[in-house]
């Protein structure tokens, strides 16, 4: 090689580049010849993209095209073989030659680099072998896990050139010796030999399918590749195996399967829906994960038509979605197709009951005056009346027990069938669903239909034309207000036991309501009603939950056509276009309350409704292409529009004469003009282009590169467009020359690295771009004798033009490990994700004339932490078996929030406000008054109030002088002498610094066994039910724990009872009652058992049935002291609708 140059200044460099490229053509060189054919050829690998049934020539056809072997055979050596089933993924060329080859007594010679010589085997070693042995016909079924019979998989006698292969039904017939070994092997199967035993003439075989480890495909966005080939964090999940065990939704079963990914539970309502946060809360009102199902964000789909899960935790593989992420993540789910062959019929039934659990303990009338006695006594009070049977009959008589009417053992219905099957030409899919679960609480239900329809059509061979359907619908009654102190719950938990579900004369005979059935009691009977005051302001429960009368369909239909094109084997064009239509509508009659308590004398009656409507079309072009078995390309463009709009309105009519279900319609209302009808519309358009290149050399270094360009109408011609760039590299040190000498046990050692930025469109409201007036709340009033009364107009708020969706930018460092044949995975990663431009309330000036402060973004929030997880895999004689865990840390913390000094959230119970956002903060952080014990003596009270206080007008005063021994000890934070508001500090939140889950698996003749445990720490709750249940001066009934407080029991840590609660013990927003929420929770066991094929062979030859009980929330391990420590995002828990403990059975049918 020469170098020329006119440049004499740079002399020197051009011979130290010429030093430096010589030594670089001779390392290129040695290390290139340091290889030898047969070793490389054993490492060459073939991706196989779907599941297919293809002839031996195919199989050549296949190798071809992905590498630069050719083939040399006579032409019609396979014309009459049967044909190779390939499973989708990756596998060794030498393996799946000797695999396609064996059975036909066919051997392969790499004659040269490039050349592969197919031949007869050669019989000579074989006959000088030859024993006269006594031989017998050996029979039997091959059949998969699931019991279903494998036609095509290659038997062999271990050491001859003697073979078949099973027929259509999974048969096989082959004469063989005692002692002789079978082998069985099926492409995508793990090989399985036998031993012929004397006297044995059957032998039924059951194949797994090969831990996928290094061979695995993982579908990411716009495409898929090979999971060694990954260099950014994608976690996927089995979903067949999840199917085996659970018994509730698609995102429970998604609840510790994969580090970094939190899905929690927002309560055991049956129209509630556990939310999924993905390393961490980036936005202030919540992360919203994207949904990718077969290639179209948000498209319905049947839990049981999922065949793959891929989480893009990283921004680098979710950047190729843009602003439409969110700072969520997204989830990519992959449902089942078609595939050729005969018509497969699959149906899954099962049913179980659900209970609550770990309720509160109320007291009942008895220890309810008990207490209240004592409080009463320690103010110095006489006995009230209204706990006293002197004055109140039922002072000291129980009634009802609350909990206990309002709670039931729900009950969960399940049913989905499949049918699929069709030709090589055209095949054809369609599945529904039918789901109906029973709360807990009385009169709450969900009740779900879904459907779908998949059709596949080869026009020719470049060309297929592909039609997806989806529908759900979906009515219930829930959505109560569980959360809060007002809920039905906190009403079951306040009522007192004294009081009846029912009212009664004071003769004990029922009284009837207008409508002639028995009236509902109150805290007191109406005979009764001068103590009802001392009860607090509260409902029936039980009345709440009877008197529902909720409507609530919603309907979802979404419809997908696809073109694909491939003029060439390395190139692919698709189209989708889809539209899809949502229609939802909630109607609820509100009665009137008339029982003593907290009545409520008007009724009403609401309808909302709403309709939305969208298309969007997406098309994409891949261009994949493979040189000399060392350089890998892919690349990938597409472009795609979009266009959403949403009507929706609501209208309530008040003053109902009567309420019986056939009144219940508009035309009877009398109060048509206390709230107005409102309507709302928006609508927007979006468009994007986006392109992806990836290259990988010589399977040992990886690179990819994304860009998307987002823009929406949502905001201002200035800011309504972004790109959303990507980048990741990764290095598989295990591929490295000098790696090979440190053994055969490392199959992976791969590290890697990215980096993306990824936009939350969803932070952006619809009128974000577009001016709101509203008519004014007050009269204005004009004319000479000011008499005449007119309504204004007012602007809402000011628009900001330079308001921009929030973006998340995110690091990540991590590397993969796999060992002993991938049977044993190790992963880890570093991350850190910073969210940017979050969007809140500006400062504005009092005298602005608007009522709402207009958005702007202001802040920066940023999550970290690490990711572990690990697997394995094995056999032990019959029994296989996996373990899997994973563990994950995380640190959230607000990094700027602009001229915003602090968030005060307005979450409450009862009046407590105890969360508040600020800087060096995380999310939703509690802010309470720190407190140190309580007071066990009158000297600890005197010597706090010395050390603790101020002079006021010359005299000491102690910070806490109305305390007793009993009472709480507040610590003064600020040292002023006051324990007020200034005393509040941060104290961590809700959020969990820690998630971890363990699961295991285990199969063995038939029977299969799962288990999961999953947790969470670092967590804190505010327990709302002892704000309620604590505090004696609401006159609600109180908690049985106050029967342990410092009043009768002096070594108690819960504080004393006394009425007006002058030291403020359940009336100040302390830590008092912030507790941990840390927990582990034995989340699932299932145990299940598949019936062996030789009992089904009678009837067919293809079925399979499998039965299983499973347990969901079995056991809960928490030192948590509310009904359970799963309470929602921001760990308020004032008396939650609680997750329920669920047993459920059920049947697996495919024929």
């Amino acid at each position: 090689m020469e170098i020329k140059s006119t440049n004499v200044h740079s002399l020197w460099g051009i011979r130290l580049l010429t030093k430096i490229m010589k030594t670089f053509i001779f390392l290129l060189c040695t290390t290139a010849f340091s290889f030898n054919t047969e070793n490389s050829f054993a490492q060459h690998t073939i991706t196989i993209s779907q599941d297919q049934l293809v002839t031996v020539d195919d199989v050549f056809k296949i190798i071809k095209k992905q590498t630069n072997y050719l083939f040399i055979y006579p032409k019609n050596l396979f014309k009459n073989t049967p044909k190779i089933e390939l499973k989708k993924g990756e596998i060794k060329i030498e393996k799946i030659l000797q695999q396609s080859l064996e059975i036909n007594n066919l051997s392969f010679e790499l004659t040269d680099e490039k050349t592969i010589l197919i031949s007869e085997k050669s019989t000579a070693s074989s006959i000088s072998k030859l024993k006269i042995e006594i031989q017998q016909e050996i029979k039997g079924t091959v059949t998969d896990a699931q019991g279903l019979v494998l036609p095509g998989v290659s038997v062999m006698i271990k050491g001859t050139n003697k073979g078949t292969v099973t027929n259509f039904d999974g048969e096989y017939f082959i004469n063989a010796s005692t002692g002789q070994e079978l082998l069985f092997s099926y492409v995508g199967m793990t090989s399985v030999s036998i031993a012929i035993v004397e006297g044995k003439t059957t032998v039924n075989v059951t194949l797994q399918e090969e831990a996928l480890g290094l061979n695995e495909v993982v579908v990411i966005g716009y495409g898929n590749t090979r999971k060694k080939d990954l260099s950014t964090a994608v976690g996927t999940v089995n979903f067949t195996k999840e199917m085996k065990s659970r018994a509730l939704g698609f995102e429970g079963m998604l609840q510790g399967q994969i580090a970094g990914v939190t899905v929690a539970n927002t309560g055991g309502d049956p129209l509630s829906k556990p939310s999924i946060t993905i390393r961490g809360q980036g936005s202030r009102m919540g992360d919203q994960v994207l949904y990718i199902v077969d290639g179209v964000p948000g498209a319905p789909f049947n839990t049981e038509d999922i065949e793959s899960i891929s989480v893009l935790k990283d921004a680098a593989s979710a950047a190729i979605y843009g602003a439409h992420v969110g700072s969520g993540g997204v989830i990519v789910v992959t449902t089942k197709k078609a595939k050729a062959g005969d018509t497969k019929i699959t149906a899954n039934i099962s049913s179980g009951f659900a209970q609550a659990v770990n309720l509160p303990k109320m007291t009942n009338a008895a220890e309810y005056a008990d207490i209240m006695q004592a409080a009463n006594l320690a103010a110095g009070n006489s006995l009230p009346g209204y706990i006293d049977p002197s004055k109140y009959v039922y002072a000291r008589t129980t009634r009802t027990d609350w909990m206990d009417e309002i709670f039931r053992t729900g009950t969960y219905k399940h049913t989905a069938l499949s049918i699929s099957g069709g030709s090589e030409k055209m095949r054809s899919l369609a599945s529904v669903s039918y789901d109906k679960r029973e709360g807990v609480l009385l009169n709450t239900f969900n009740k779900n239909i879904g459907g779908k329809i998949n059709l596949d059509y080869d026009i020719n061979k470049y060309i297929t034309f592909s039609e997806r359907v989806g529908y759900n619908y979906s009515n219930g009654q829930g959505g109560l207000n569980t959360q809060s102190h007002t809920g039905v719950i906190a009403q079951a938990m306040q009522m007192p036991a004294s009081a009846s579900i029912y009212e009664y004369t004071e003769d004990g005979m029922p009284v009837y309501g207008m409508n002639g059935q028995q009236a509902y009691g109150g805290t007191t009977p109406q005979w009764a009603s001068q103590y009802a005051g001392s009860f607090g302001e509260v409902q029936n429960p039980v009345a709440t939950l009877q008197r529902l009368t909720q409507n609530r369909p919603s309907h979802q239909l979404m419809s997908t056509s696809t073109i694909t094109i491939k003029p060439i084997s390395s190139l692919t064009f698709t189209s989708n276009f889809t539209v899809g239509y949502n229609s939802d509508r909630y109607e609820d009659f509100s009665k009137r309350v008339t029982e003593i308590g907290n009545p409520k004398d008007e009724n009403s009656r609401n309808i909302f409704n709403s309709l939305s409507n969208n298309w969007l079309w997406e098309s994409v072009a891949t261009y994949s292409a493979q040189l000399n078995n060392e350089h890998r390309f892919n690349l990938m463009a597409g472009y795609t529009m979009g266009y959403d709009n949403h009507r929706a309105n609501s209208t309530t009519v008040y003053d109902f004469s009567r309420e019986d279900s056939w009144a219940q319609i508009f035309v009877n209302g009398n109060n048509w003009s206390k709230d107005k009808p409102t309507e709302v519309f928006w609508e927007q358009s979006k468009v994007s282009s986006f392109g992806r290149a990836s290259y990988s050399y010589d399977d040992r270094y990886f690179f990819t590169g994304s860009l998307r360009y987002d823009a929406t109408s949502r905001l201002s011609k200035d800011n309504r467009s972004q790109v959303f760039p990507a980048v990741s590299a990764g290095w598989k040190l295990s591929s490295e020359p000098f790696f090979e000498k440190l053994g055969e046990s490392i199959n992976l050692l791969k590290f890697r690295g990215s980096w993306g930025r990824i936009g939350n469109i969803s932070s952006v409201g619809y009128y974000a771009n577009n001016i709101k007036f509203s008519e004014s709340p007050w009269f204005t009033y004009f004319g000479d004798q000011a008499q005449t009364p007119v309504k204004g107009i007012s602007l809402d708020t000011f628009l900001n033009p330079n308001l921009r969706w929030e973006t998340t930018e995110q690091i990540d460092l991590g590397f993969d490990l796999n060992l002993f044949d991938d049977r044993f995975t190790f992963v880890m990663d570093w991350f850190r994700k910073d969210t940017k431009d979050l969007i809140e309330d500006l400062v504005v000036s009092p005298t602005a004339g608007i009522e709402v402060a207009p958005k702007g973004n202001v802040g920066k929030v940023r999550n970290s932490g690490f990711e572990f997880a690990a697997t394995y895999s094995d056999k032990i004689g019959n029994v296989r078996f996996n373990v899997g865990a994973n563990f994950a840390t995380l640190k959230n913390q607000l990094l700027d929030l602009g001229d915003i000094e602090y968030l005060a959230h307005r979450d409450d119970i009862r009046g407590f406000r105890p969360l508040r956002s600020a800087v060096k903060e995380s999310w939703y952080s509690y802010f309470l008054i720190p407190t140190d014990g309580i007071f066990r003596s009158q000297a600890e009270v005197d010597t706090h109030n010395a050390e603790n206080g101020r002079e006021v007008s010359g005299t000491w005063t102690g910070a806490q002088m109305n305390a007793k021994p009993g009472d709480i000890r507040f610590r003064d934070v600020d040292g002023n002498g006051i324990i007020n508001e200034d005393d509040r500090v941060y104290m961590d939140s809700y959020a969990p610094k820690l998630t971890y889950a363990l699961n295991l698996g285990a199969e063995w003749e038939g029977f299969d066994f799962s288990m999961q445990w999953q947790g969470v720490g670092g967590n804190k709750i505010f327990n709302g039910a002892k704000v309620m249940s604590y505090a004696t001066e609401t006159g609600w009934n109180l908690s049985k724990e106050l029967l342990n407080s410092y009043t009768f029991n002096e070594n108690s840590n819960t504080p004393r009872v006394i009425v007006n609660d002058p030291n403020g013990n359940y009336t100040t927003l302390s830590d008092y009652f912030l507790e941990n929420g840390s927990y582990l929770r034995l989340k699932n066991l299932t145990i299940g058992y598949t019936v062996p094929p030789s009992v089904l062979s009678k009837w067919s030859k293809n079925t399979s049935i499998r039965i299983y009980t499973s347990g969901e929330n079995l056991f809960t391990y928490t030192k948590y002291s509310g009904m359970d420590p799963e309470v929602g995002r921001l760990g308020l828990d004032g008396g939650r609708y609680p997750i329920s403990r669920i047993i459920n059975f059920g049947l697996n049918l495919n024929f």
